[in-house]
């Protein structure tokens, strides 16, 4: 089965466009990235089992790993392991994007079979599209690919805004991703060649779907950085799919804000919330 395919299925299955950003954070002056008495593992392992009823995948940010070494390498695939068990769908957030050679590298970490494999990756598309042709080829073998189009950052439109004759230049990768996934299109009519567009930027989410109608938006920027339900679900399609909507430190650290909850009991009940946050804001739009 197809990466949309499973992606549907699991959206169905859990009436939920929800997806958990596992993002451990680091020890900052202010607070430890992990709760006392846990280790990296048993932390984001316990987030996941809890949110798996609410979420249909999970979104590992392979920086807070990567920043631990070798401990954090083993953890991901702890955490891997954890949500295939639940059966969620897993999209490694590692924003790759090299020379060919080195692409068909990454492109086999990730959606190869080996011990980081996920069922989807996010790409940075600035190389061109000999550095995203290797992730590209992987859809033949069910995976998905999202690509950088629209952060949510407050910079993004520093470099992603800039006119050009075609339109801002965001939009041209926008055409460029429909393009690519043009000839991956599944019986709900999605391509497993989609977008990351983040929730802090609804406007440009709507013109987005007009860019890539047939592309299945990956939403970042929901939660802690501000952006409502009703500008997460901005890009869905009249049928509800189209959209799956990323949740990082609202979810894993929820259990700051209810101390009388264990950090899996706070992330359940918070995911839980998100779940129907953006189900209400998916019918309004349909009224």
């Amino acid at each position: 089965m197809g990466f949309v395919d499973r992606l549907v299925a699991a959206v169905r299955a859990k009436n939920s466009v929800a997806v958990l950003g596992v993002d451990p954070q680091l020890d900052s002056l202010r607070a430890p990235g992990l709760p006392q008495g846990y280790t990296l593992s048993e932390f984001c392992c316990e987030i996941i089992e809890a949110c798996a009823p609410f979420v249909v995948a999970i979104k590992p940010q392979l920086a807070f790993f990567e920043a631990r070494g070798l401990d954090g390498m083993r953890a991901l695939v702890d955490v891997l392991a954890v949500a295939r068990t639940h059966g969620l769908l897993t999209i490694a957030d590692a924003k790759r994007g090299d020379i060919g050679s080195t692409s068909a590298a990454y492109a086999e970490a990730f959606l190869g079979n080996g011990d980081f494999a996920c069922d989807a990756v996010t790409v940075n598309p600035y190389l061109g599209s000999d550095a995203l042709a290797p992730f590209v080829a992987r859809v033949r073998e069910g995976r998905g690919v999202f690509v950088l189009v629209k952060t949510s950052n407050p910079s993004s439109g520093e470099f992603q805004d800039c006119p050009t004759p075609q339109g801002a230049l965001w939009e041209i990768v926008a055409q460029r991703v429909h393009g690519w996934g043009s000839d991956f299109l599944d019986a709900h009519e999605l391509s497993p060649v989609g977008a990351v567009l983040g929730a802090t930027y609804p406007d440009h989410a709507r013109r987005a779907r007009e860019l890539m109608p047939h592309g299945i938006i990956l939403v970042p920027g929901y939660g802690t950085q501000g952006a409502t339900a009703a500008d997460a679900v901005a890009a869905a399609r009249p049928d509800g799919l189209g959209v799956i909507v990323n949740a990082s430190r609202s979810l894993m650290y929820a259990y700051l804000k209810e101390s009388q909850k264990s950090p899996g009991e706070a992330a359940a009940a918070a995911a839980e919330a998100m779940r129907t946050e953006l189900n209400a804001a998916m019918h309004a739009t349909r009224q």
